[in-house]
C-alpha cells in the first residue's frame, strides 16, 4: 500500500507541471501580457507609458519562458508566476488582493460541504 500511495504522488508531480505549463500557454495564446494591462487600465485615454508602468508593477515585463538578457529560466514570466504554486504560495491577484488569505477563508464552509458527501458516498 505504502508503495502505491509513493507512486501515485511520484506520478502526480509531471502530471501538475504539465498542466501548469499547459495552462499558461494557453492563458499567454490568447492574452498578451499588454492585453493585460490594457484590461486593467482600460482602454480610453491610457498612454503607451502607463502601460508599460503597470507591466512592471505587476512582473509582466519580463518574457514569457526564456530571459536571453541573463541568459537564465528564473527571470520569466513563467517562472515568477507560476512555479510559486509549487510551494502553495499563490501570491496577490493584479487586482491587489491576497489569494492565499481569500482560500483560508473560503475552505471552511466547502469543506463542510465536501467531507459529508464524501463520507455518504463511502457508506
Amino acid at each position: 500500500m505504502g508503495n502505491y500511495i509513493l507512486r501515485r504522488i511520484l506520478n502526480a508531480i509531471p502530471v501538475l507541471l504539465g498542466v501548469n505549463i499547459l495552462t499558461f500557454v494557453l492563458f499567454f495564446a490568447v492574452n498578451s501580457p499588454d492585453d493585460i494591462a490594457y484590461v486593467h487600465l482600460g482602454t480610453k485615454y491610457v498612454t503607451k507609458q502607463q502601460v508599460e508602468d503597470w507591466k512592471s508593477t505587476h512582473g509582466y515585463n519580463m518574457p514569457l519562458f526564456y530571459n536571453t538578457k541573463t541568459h537564465s529560466v528564473t527571470d520569466t514570466i513563467f517562472w515568477q508566476k507560476t512555479m510559486r504554486l509549487f510551494l502553495f504560495d499563490f501570491g496577490v491577484s493584479d487586482g491587489g488582493r491576497n489569494i492565499n488569505q481569500a482560500i483560508v477563508q473560503r475552505y471552511g464552509p466547502s469543506l463542510s460541504i465536501a467531507i459529508p458527501a464524501l463520507i455518504l458516498g463511502l457508506v
